[in-house]
């Protein structure tokens, strides 16, 4: 049996979590591309057994209470998983998590992290996306509290991502 793909991902509960899917769910229909939950990933591209990977995020969380992210802008990149999104404002507490999971997971961090939250994933053309952007608007202020790490099989096309764990933050 091959190794799977993980990733850690940050996300939105409640009514917020429920409006940004219907946004994903209503845009993927309309582009015809594939639907997935509305989350940020904090890391992604893991590759050790699911079990260790369970145990590292469970310590992680341990020390860590929860904290609020905030989506700004929409934004779009060449990239089939970063089509369309909302850029998240970089706050102390999210560049602290990531700092921990880098070294925890033993993990360089090259390229600097661009935390987003994607909207839609696919190959479309620029014009297009302004013309998305158009209808949707630019600026979103979203606000919402994170008080998990969702661990996800994220191996394969989207329809075939697995949750495999969620580690509730342990300090309230």
């Amino acid at each position: 049996m091959s190794s799977s793909v993980y990733s850690l991902w940050l996300q939105p509960s409640g009514d917020i979590a429920y409006r940004l899917q219907e946004r994903i769910n209503k845009m993927s229909k309309q582009y015809g591309t594939p639907s997935f939950a509305p989350h940020i990933t904090l890391l992604g591209g893991l590759k050790s057994s699911e079990t260790e990977l369970v145990s590292l995020t469970d310590t992680l969380v341990s020390s860590l209470s929860p904290f609020d992210v905030t989506l700004t802008k929409a934004g779009y990149s060449d990239e089939f998983y970063q089509s369309l999104f909302l850029h998240v404002e970089k706050n102390s507490m999210l560049e602290e998590v990531r700092n921990r999971v880098c070294k925890l997971f033993d993990v360089r961090d090259p390229d600097g992290y661009r935390p987003h939250l994607s909207l839609l994933y696919g190959d479309l053309s620029q014009e297009e996306k302004e013309r998305i952007l158009n209808i949707t608007g630019r600026e979103f202020y979203i606000r919402f509290p994170v008080k998990s790490i969702v661990l996800m099989q994220t191996e394969g096309p989207p329809q075939q991502w697995e949750k495999i764990d969620t580690a509730v933050f342990k300090l309230q």
